[in-house]
């Protein structure tokens, strides 16, 4: 397996950085998975840990984005790179943060874009992976005009922090507020924009999603969920009340593996324990002929 670290430039200047997971081969696979972490980013070193050797065994490169405003320096840093050369790269260049400025929820919405911009040209068959944040900045990007969707196959929204935003107890703003947003755990591991602005920013973009998605996701990329039955921080009914406010697109999937590890510091949400291969046929949709149901997930 070789490792690699890359950053993505597009035509308008965004840039997003990656650490790249790629088959030991000197041909080039034709699946990519591009994964892109949530808030504030530790999901995507867990993912790499539990996940990457396996995919790359498969047959694909896994790509997983890194958010700018991450910390590089600092008690946290190894752990959210997880890439002793940037690290030692970042020191040599006098880099405190990715992208040298505090980030905004405007810039992580648009990650994936740019990245799928690059990866476009260089793999026949995506396979996006939007993990807690990162479902919504996945759908946003695949929402974009000019968005390559052509190559892309799957989109799976896995503990994913879909939902609407509105008046009611439900609404899916209730996670984040100012007070989490403004956690030691996240300010010791990424800079960011004030936290009225994040939520703002992350209230617009909750509204103009369902629509967003009716109209301009592409209809041949299969959309699904995994839902964390134990879950500590989102429900059931986000993603019900998500997918009825799009149409009632997509396969529902039910994880009842996954339970909080304290000890470790491990929640439900991380998903520890979440077999590599059930994921595969999922992105794949080979999940419901292999024996995992769609369900709808406020009902089990």
């Amino acid at each position: 397996m070789r490792i690699s670290w890359r950053t993505f430039q597009g035509n308008d200047g965004r840039k997003v950085e990656a650490q790249v997971f790629a088959p030991n081969s000197d041909v080039t696979p034709t699946d990519c998975i591009l994964f892109c972490p949530g808030f504030p980013g530790a999901g995507a070193t867990l993912f790499e840990q539990r996940h990457a050797a396996t995919i790359v065994h498969e047959g694909y490169t896994l790509v997983v984005l890194r958010h700018a405003g991450t910390k590089l320096d600092g008690p946290a840093a190894p752990s959210m790179i997880n890439n002793a050369h940037r690290l030692m790269m970042a020191r040599r260049n006098g880099e405190k943060i990715i992208g040298g400025v505090p980030a905004t929820m405007d810039t992580w919405l648009m990650e994936p874009y740019v990245a799928l911009h690059s990866l476009a040209e260089e793999y026949g068959h995506i396979h996006v992976i939007g993990n807690s944040f990162g479902a919504v900045a996945a759908l946003w990007s695949l929402t974009e005009d000019k968005v390559p969707s052509a190559q892309v196959r799957s989109l799976l929204l896995m503990a994913g922090a879909q939902g609407v935003a509105d008046m009611t107890p439900q609404t899916i703003m209730r996670i984040w507020l100012p007070q989490y947003i403004e956690m030691a755990r996240v300010t010791d591991k990424v800079v960011l924009e004030p936290s009225i602005q994040v939520a703002a920013t992350l209230k617009y973009a909750y509204e103009q999603l369902p629509a967003r998605v009716k109209a301009k996701l592409f209809e041949d990329i299969y959309l699904s969920y995994l839902v964390v039955k134990n879950d500590e921080i989102l429900s059931g009914f986000d993603t019900d009340r998500f997918k009825e406010a799009i149409g009632g697109r997509g396969d529902v999937f039910l994880d009842t593996i996954d339970h909080a590890h304290p000890a470790h510091g491990f929640m439900a949400h991380d998903m520890p324990d979440y077999p590599t291969e059930y994921i595969l046929d999922i992105l794949q949709g080979r999940a419901i002929q292999d024996g995992l149901e769609p369900v709808s997930p406020s009902k089990s």
